[in-house]
């Protein structure tokens, strides 16, 4: 049977140092070598999902920003793209302005992807963020909003304290076509409001590598909420022990912890039985 095999990145294929450990890169790798099926889906960027899966064959499409884009990490060739459309670019502009509120905002003008920011207006979770990604060639910051007029704009994120983007979250939640994930960084105290239309996840993008690929089964692997959709769309699910219990309750099963490779153990495991 052709079986693709989806992970998660961070909480579950990862470990607290944001990188695959050296156990998990050198089983997996030969696992893919061997013809094993295998990718992520995350809510990471190219670059940044790159740095933490280095040394990974990667040799199928790639889902990112929780599904919004599905890429060729080799050749950076995007394949699907989901981005905003004018009314709904238009009711997010009038709520960040109403809770004062300035997001990242990602983009493509043309084909060149941009992550963009107002300067001046940080949050220290953003400037945390930029800190950590001196010298993407993504970061584009601007004076005032209106220069990224023109641009796709397919994600925005909001980083900062629980209780300055509560209400935010909340009125987002509740238009028909615009959606947020909404969950505690994983390695800080700040929140994430990340906002997308409704019609992007995970799951939609994984039935699209699913179709590109011909695979005629999906198993998947996560940790948090933002992977619900991805469960919804596998055959097959299986969540970390460090998962969220609302993860748990909808997975096939539940396997070790991140920290202790689980995912590739999992896969070195019971590998025959989808061949």
């Amino acid at each position: 049977m052709k079986t693709l095999f989806i992970s998660d990145l961070d909480g579950t294929l990862l470990t607290s140092k944001e990188r695959i450990s050296e156990y998990s890169l050198e089983k997996l790798n030969r696992m893919i070598d061997g013809g094993l099926m295998f990718t992520y889906a995350t809510a990471r960027s190219l670059n940044s999902a790159a740095k933490a899966c280095r040394g990974l064959r990667q040799k199928l499409p790639v889902i990112l920003y929780n599904g919004a884009v599905v890429t060729e990490p080799w050749s950076g060739k995007m394949l699907c793209n989901s981005h905003f459309n004018d009314g709904q670019l238009y009711f997010l502009k009038e709520l960040f302005d109403k809770y004062d509120i300035w997001p990242l905002v990602y983009s493509f003008r043309g084909k060149k992807e941009r992550v963009s920011w107002v300067v001046g207006k940080e949050t220290p979770g953003v400037m945390r963020y930029l800190e950590r990604r001196k010298g993407d060639p993504r970061l584009n910051p601007v004076a005032r909003p209106k220069d990224i007029l023109g641009d796709e704009i397919f994600y925005f994120n909001c980083i900062g304290k629980k209780e300055s983007l509560d209400a935010l979250h909340a009125e987002v939640e509740r238009s028909f076509d615009i959606k947020t994930i909404y969950e505690q960084e994983t390695y800080q105290s700040d929140y994430w409001c990340e906002i997308m239309p409704r019609s992007t996840s995970k799951g939609a993008a994984a039935r699209e590598v699913r179709r590109i690929l011909g695979a005629e089964k999906l198993v998947a692997f996560g940790d948090g909420t933002n992977d619900t959709e991805l469960f919804n769309a596998a055959d097959e699910c299986y969540a970390v022990q460090n998962a969220d219990a609302r993860l748990k309750a909808c997975a096939t099963g539940v396997i070790g912890y991140s920290e202790e490779d689980a995912v590739v153990k999992f896969l070195a495991e019971n590998l025959k039985k989808y061949l």
